[in-house]
């Protein structure tokens, strides 16, 4: 409602006549004779403060599922918190590796952690070379005989295609103590039919 001079009149007669000894209770005294606006018994709402910089920021974080710490300052204008922070919070910043990056390669490939790799580069600097000679340094040494040990149904198929020890001995066996099955030479047979085969559809095959 708005304040006409007879409320205002009013009001300020209720006031002198009750001594409200502070606001909360002068408010009280006049709502309850009916004299105040409605805005003024309504109680303000709070505003919320955002932490982020900006609309951008705060969708990002939400859908990232990422958790601001409560310590934690952003770098846009009063503390507040940008995308490039939540980023930074999401994926923090590689460590610098000091490690060419064939070394580097070469280790994520034998599943090698470089930083277990002592460099000899310049200002230790790990080298490729320093992670091939670790490599070699930890290949287990080969106990087991020269030879292929071939069962004899194994040998059997050999002779049938030919082969000799040199042909097979990329093919780890299947048996007791690595012993080289027929089965383990199955793919090899396939491929060999498969090869013959095409020879022999192929028209310039006959070709003199």
């Amino acid at each position: 409602m708005a304040t006409s001079a007879q409320n205002l009149s009013q009001i300020i007669d209720e006031l002198l006549l009750a001594k409200p000894g502070n606001r909360a209770d002068a408010i009280k005294l006049l709502a309850d004779k009916g004299l105040l606006p409605k805005k003024l018994l309504e109680t303000p709402k709070e505003k919320k403060v955002s932490r982020f910089a900006s609309k951008a920021a705060e969708d990002f974080a939400e859908a990232k599922g990422i958790t601001v710490p409560d310590d934690f300052k952003g770098t846009a204008a009063n503390d507040k918190i940008s995308v490039k922070d939540l980023k930074g919070l999401a994926e923090p910043p590689k460590k610098k590796v000091n490690a060419s990056p064939g070394a580097q390669q070469f280790a994520r490939d034998n599943g090698i952690d470089i930083e277990t790799v002592t460099g000899t580069g310049e200002n230790g600097k790990v080298l490729l070379k320093d992670v091939k000679d670790l490599v070699t340094a930890s290949a287990e040494p080969d106990v087991s005989d020269d030879k292929t040990k071939i069962s004899p149904s194994a040998a059997k198929l050999m002779k049938q295609h030919g082969w000799d020890e040199d042909d097979v001995s990329h093919i780890q066996g299947s048996g007791k103590n690595g012993t080289l099955l027929a089965k383990d030479l199955a793919e090899m047979v396939k491929e060999t039919l498969e090869e013959e085969e095409g020879s022999e559809t192929d028209p310039e095959s006959d070709e003199d």
